[in-house]
């Protein structure tokens, strides 16, 4: 072979192994908040089915006991020297800088910190708070509507289809049994003609949309990056989507640039689908872009609703956003929370809604920016003292079952799913997820082998995609908890 040959042959060998080696960490990746678009893995469902997001279960399966605020009081306490012997020397594998915090969930005594009151990002782990704020402003028995309101028009009814904040609405008929598609537009539209027909309305229709429950000027955080947007992690942030911003079910599927267009064109198809079906004189205007109303606002709410639609309650989108990392329904959560507190439904507005809810539950709030209620921005700055503190709180309130029973666990259809594989952890961890390129965290509980529920934080920053050998070593640390 002459030297040019073999240097030919060595750099095409050089460029496979470089391809291999970025597939092996997009792998990695697509199993939280960077590139959460891969599904989890889901019970088989028959073929004529679309796949299944279930009513998330108020304890997990398989024997695994969930911590709650009266087992966090149960099993002997825990040494702080058990506690450090079995972290530090973990975290000391990790890339980058490790910041975390343990503490007794009972007590809140702090038992291990290393750089806890250092401000990192969060990563998803923000989605816990998140999670908290969506509960207490707006109740875990809370349902969304989506409604339409019928307006005299010109020459034509004006169906107003109006968006109440309902991110899972699906495309077919209401579904009982799924969290996304629990509201469905098909269901709303033979809702409308039947309402339509029982107040005498004939004559033509035409569909409008009224998205003003939410009030910023661009549907986009100007803190998100075009890439996150680009790659689907991420859509414009309207009170009026199927699926979580996609076209179908299921957390794999893409997502689309206009949520509240692609629902208002679906609702119009079925609308008009609806009244074929029933024979009644109600011809659709249909059109290929559906506009936004120019009725006032205050007409608009004061009218009775023809037809609507309810979504799941809060405490089941928040387990399902927990599960999955879901980005969008977390985004359009605490916009519709932060309407309801009085505040403007705005992405300026989120952050200080989120930061009064942690410093009601007792949380120093002191160096927390916060710009977006998903974690997604690397700008968001909290410590792993303030995480491991809320997640003590979620353990304390049982208001807050919901967040605390939505945490995901290993094994089970979330981010977790594959997660400590024959680690006594397995049994043993609540946790969300959270990546960046710069940052691998996890925050929740872990219960020790005598029955004790710890609080934990740990955080890496600065992996430089080192996604890896971060996730790693972050899972010997808890599984090292577990074991103690």
């Amino acid at each position: 072979m002459t030297p040019s040959n073999r240097a030919a042959r060595v750099a095409a060998v050089t460029r496979v192994l470089l391809a291999l080696a970025i597939c092996a960490l997009l792998v990695l990746l697509a199993h939280d908040v960077l590139l959460p678009r891969l599904p989890a893995p889901a019970a088989p469902v028959p073929a004529a089915s679309a796949p299944s997001a279930p009513v998330p279960a108020a304890s997990p399966p398989g024997g695994a006991t969930a911590p709650s605020s009266t087992a966090s009081a149960s099993g002997a306490p825990v040494d702080p020297a058990d506690v450090a012997a079995a972290v530090a020397p973990a975290l000391a594998q990790a890339p980058g800088t490790a910041s975390a915090e343990v503490r007794d969930a009972a007590t809140g005594e702090v038992l291990y910190a290393r750089s806890a009151d250092q401000t990192v990002a969060p990563a998803s782990a923000l989605k816990i708070l998140t999670a908290v704020t969506a509960v207490d402003v707006l109740g875990a028995d809370r349902t969304l509507t989506t409604s339409v309101v019928a307006l005299p028009g010109d020459g034509a009814t004006e169906l107003v289809l109006v968006g109440g904040g309902d991110a899972l609405l699906g495309a077919g008929a209401s579904d009982p049994g799924r969290v996304d598609g629990r509201a469905g537009l098909r269901t709303l539209a033979q809702r409308t003609v039947a309402g339509l027909r029982e107040r005498g309305v004939t004559g033509p229709v035409a569909v409008s949309t009224d998205l003003r429950l939410f009030t910023d000027d661009s549907p986009l955080n100007p803190a998100w990056s075009a890439g996150l947007v680009e790659s689907g992690n991420i859509t414009a942030v309207q009170p009026l989507a199927t699926y979580g911003g996609r076209t179908a079910p299921g957390t794999g599927e893409d997502r689309i640039a206009d949520p509240a267009a692609f629902a208002a064109l679906a609702f119009q198809r079925e609308l008009t689908a609806a009244v074929a079906d029933s024979g009644a004189d109600l011809p659709v205007r249909a059109r290929d872009v559906v506009p936004a109303t120019s009725a006032p606002r205050g007409d608009v709410l004061a009218t009775e609703p023809v037809a609507r639609v309810e979504s799941a309650p809060v405490g089941q989108q928040v387990a399902y956003l927990l599960a999955h990392s879901e980005n969008q329904v977390a985004e359009v959560l605490a916009r519709v929370a932060a309407a309801a507190d009085g505040r403007p439904a705005t992405h300026d507005a989120v952050p200080g809604l989120l930061r009064d809810r942690a410093a009601a539950h007792g949380v120093d709030t002191a160096g927390m920016r916060l710009v977006d209620a998903s974690g997604l921005s690397p700008q968001n700055r909290v410590t792993a003292h303030q995480l491991a503190g809320l997640v003590e709180a979620v353990q304390a309130d049982p208001a807050l079952a919901p967040v605390r029973d939505g945490l995901p666990r290993p094994g089970e259809d979330s981010t977790l799913a594959e997660r400590f594989p024959g680690s006594p952890a397995r049994e043993a961890v609540a946790a969300k997820t959270g990546t960046l390129d710069q940052t691998v965290s996890l925050t929740g509980t872990v219960t020790t082998g005598s029955g004790r529920v710890l609080a934990f934080s740990i955080v890496c920053s600065g992996v430089d995609w080192r996604i890896a050998p971060a996730r790693a070593a972050i899972d010997e640390a808890v599984s090292a908890l577990a074991a103690l």
